[in-house]
């Protein structure tokens, strides 16, 4: 179905008062206002979409809205293919890479509400943590600090004979002296999935099943290329493109990256199946509500400021208003990202099959208001009124 008439049904329901609160909520008391608003900017949104996806050149892109429990939008826009052959869907689906992140947060946190393992146990007795350490320690790899980034930052090295916990290392706390600091570190988060499978003796895709695909009853996302259960999410995957400035389109067929399930990706998802998942975070068919907030709540860095990553998400305030995000990007094949608004019960997810929706999000300071097409929702969306 073409984006606009989806819009129309959408905040058609809205009109007709279907429950929704953006249906419910008017200051001249007129739902029907309220909905007609909602639809104006559901129409604003996807036009800046649409040509943000041809300024940035992602051949396939979908995006899904969230408001007060419903999906409002869902849209595919685009082809997943060279040939124009594959239209993008609603169900079209991506490597999500880091969106990963949160899976792994929510399942080591009820985990551990479980009493089956204890994030403050010592993730350092993992296996192979001694040679992994060395590693990251001596390669000058940017993830074991030490290292100067690019806005001038150096970040403490790895002391790799410090203790580690899981929770320093969900909360993404692991260089120099261990909780001191935060520096955003994939390969680290990684790991843990190596350290639940040593400790439990069952594979890291059987627990995130257990603790939130099957637990809240979603449908069509795969833990990993070869879960069996992952439904329409492995047979609909778009593959992935580079940006490609000798083509006359500007792109062409990339390799698909490590689609196996770890602490840090593996999840397959559509952009309308992470809107889901994120209805089941608020719902609580995940964790219960306390849980969620701890899992949403940063650490106090030494400053008495508030970090910038929490458990297994980026934590910020824009315009007075808590964010709590992940981005996901697979260099020269899939980017993309999913933000909540919990004060508005509102999410938006965008994914596409190149990296055109990275925008280079620093290390060290969560702010996705740099990602023009969150800064467009944000801005339609959740602006003080």
């Amino acid at each position: 179905m073409p984006a606009f008439p989806r819009l129309l049904i959408a905040c058609s329901a809205l009109l007709l008062g279907s429950g929704n609160g953006l249906a419910q909520t008017d200051s001249t008391g007129s739902t029907g206002s309220n909905a007609t608003t909602t639809l104006a900017k559901l129409e604003q949104f996807d036009a800046f979409a649409r040509e943000y996806r041809l300024r940035h050149s992602v051949l396939s892109m979908s995006y899904a809205i969230v408001k007060d429990g419903e999906i409002i939008a869902s849209e595919g826009i685009g082809w997943q293919d060279h040939d124009a052959e594959e239209r993008t869907t609603k169900d079209t689906s991506y490597l999500v890479a880091s969106i990963t992140k949160t899976f792994t947060a929510a399942t080591l946190l009820g985990m551990d509400a479980d009493g089956l393992i204890d994030l403050d146990d010592d993730f350092t007795k993992l296996s192979d943590w001694e040679s992994r350490c060395e590693w990251l320690s001596t390669s000058g790899n940017i993830f074991g600090g030490g290292k100067a980034l690019d806005d001038g930052y150096t970040p403490p090295p790895i002391d790799c004979s410090a203790s580690l916990t899981l929770r320093q290392v969900l909360q993404m706390r692991v260089l120099g002296q261990p909780g001191s600091n935060f520096l955003y570190n994939p390969i680290v988060y990684g790991r843990l999935s190596n350290w639940v499978e040593e400790q439990t003796g069952t594979t890291f895709d059987v627990w995130v099943r257990r603790y939130v695909i099957d637990k809240a009853g979603l449908q069509n996302i795969a833990a990993g290329w070869r879960d069996g259960q992952g439904g329409d999410a492995l047979r609909m995957l778009a593959p992935p493109f580079r940006h490609a400035p000798e083509q006359p389109d500007n792109l062409d067929p990339s390799v698909l990256p490590n689609p196996e399930m770890n602490g840090s990706s593996g999840i397959i998802a559509s952009a309308h199946s992470l809107a889901e998942y994120s209805i089941a975070l608020d719902e609580g068919r995940i964790l219960k509500p306390e849980l969620l907030d701890q899992m949403w709540t940063p650490p106090t860095d030494g400053d008495g400021s508030r970090a910038s990553y929490a458990y297994g998400w980026w934590s910020q305030e824009w315009n007075g208003k808590r964010l709590v995000w992940h981005g996901g990007w697979w260099p020269d094949a899939y980017a993309g990202f999913l933000l909540k608004v919990p004060e508005e019960n509102l999410t938006l997810v965008a994914y596409g099959n190149t990296d055109g929706l990275h925008w280079g999000n620093r290390l060290q300071v969560a702010e996705i208001q740099k990602s023009p097409l969150a800064l467009k929702f944000l801005e339609l969306f959740a602006a003080s009124k």
